[in-house]
């Protein structure tokens, strides 16, 4: 988890101006996959304008007990600084990571994100155009709205589905009420599309849900008999 300031002109700003940011691990028999991660260091005009706290992405998958040398992917939700700021811990690595063609396409327009952060090599680089399987039980779903190239996560799990929302929503009443709020969706032709993708997570019927910056999880009933 990282924390950053909002600029008082961001729509969330008014209830909180510190907003945290959450990466996430899979712990997959296949080894561990990483869901964004997080705020990067040492760019100046992040640091000044967002004055981040930031937690390096080895030791926060450590504190889950899971072996950071154990990675075998990356998936970027997007590549807003906030999601891909420790991506260069794995490039010079052989490790992949999955980003949607759209938003490959849109950080490479100015102001957009960290170009260094964000620039994913194109040995590592893996294109997605809408869905697509990673691995056994994990999926990438394409759930456009925050910004056209966001992506979420769907992992089958034994008590039941489990879905990384990541920024499909600013926060969890977001997600209950199908809305997109201006915090998480500021360009008017996106908003249709962000609240059909909120419908489509829903639809999945997850046990669990996860969200990028909020510190709630929505929790339903397992599947019968599943030991949670």
């Amino acid at each position: 988890m990282s924390e950053f300031l909002l600029p008082e002109g961001h729509p969330a700003a008014a209830r909180e101006r510190r907003a945290v940011v959450f990466g996430f691990v899979i712990d997959h028999p296949d080894r561990a996959i990483v869901v964004d991660t997080g705020v990067g260091r040492d760019q100046p005009f992040i640091d000044q304008l967002y004055a981040p706290f930031v937690r390096d992405i080895d030791g926060a998958i450590t504190a889950v007990e899971i072996d950071p040398r154990s990675v075998v992917a990356v998936i970027n939700s997007h590549l807003h600084f906030d999601h891909c700021g420790q991506n260069p811990s794995y490039y010079g690595t052989k490790i992949p990571v999955y980003v949607q063609q759209e938003e490959i396409r849109a950080a490479k327009e100015p102001f957009y994100t960290v170009a260094e952060w964000a620039d994913v090599p194109a040995d590592l680089l893996r294109a997605v155009r809408g869905d697509e399987v990673i691995t056994e039980g994990v999926r990438i779903l394409a759930t456009p709205g925050h910004t056209k190239g966001h992506q979420s996560v769907v992992i089958e799990a034994d008590e039941g589905t489990i879905v990384i929302a990541a920024q499909a929503v600013w926060d969890i009443a977001e997600f209950h009420a199908e809305a997109a709020s201006l915090a998480n969706v500021d360009a008017a032709d996106l908003r249709d599309a962000a609240i059909a993708s909120i419908r489509r997570l829903k639809a999945i019927g997850p046990v669990l849900a996860y969200f990028s910056h909020h510190r709630g999880i929505l929790r339903r009933p397992a599947r019968p008999g599943a030991d949670i």
